[in-house]
């Protein structure tokens, strides 16, 4: 298979060479940036208005057991998002019309799309 040569295609040929069937439906995580938490609990609320499943969370940064602390993860952490959860076939066209909607419905807020996750279970 071949997939556009960006973020969303380089997630989907990864999970393609997993073995993962990309026909099927499966549970996707569309993730969106916040820069504290009533953001997040307003973009919360405006997603949950437009029809998604959806959630603010905090992350405080828990290091990996044997993960060192950098500066790269030092300057992500701690923080706020909300994830929108959608059982959905992975499809790329899709996927970047969801992270566009997200975009339209959150950045008023403060808020900005921040990638996507499959839930392999």
């Amino acid at each position: 298979m071949n997939f556009p040569n960006d973020d969303d295609g380089g997630l989907l040929q990864m999970l393609h060479e997993h073995g993962i069937d990309l026909s099927a439906p499966m549970d996707l995580e569309f993730g969106v940036h916040c820069p504290d938490e009533n953001t997040a609990l307003k973009i919360e609320q405006v997603l949950q208005a437009a029809g998604y499943k959806a959630h603010a969370l905090y992350d405080e940064g828990d290091l990996e057991e044997g993960e060192a602390m950098t500066a790269d993860n030092e300057d992500s952490w701690p923080y706020w998002a909300v994830v929108a959860f959608i059982k959905m076939v992975p499809e790329y066209d899709e996927i970047v019309r969801i992270k566009a909607h997200l975009d339209e419905l959150s950045q008023p807020l403060g808020g900005t799309s921040d990638g996507w996750g499959a839930v392999i279970e």
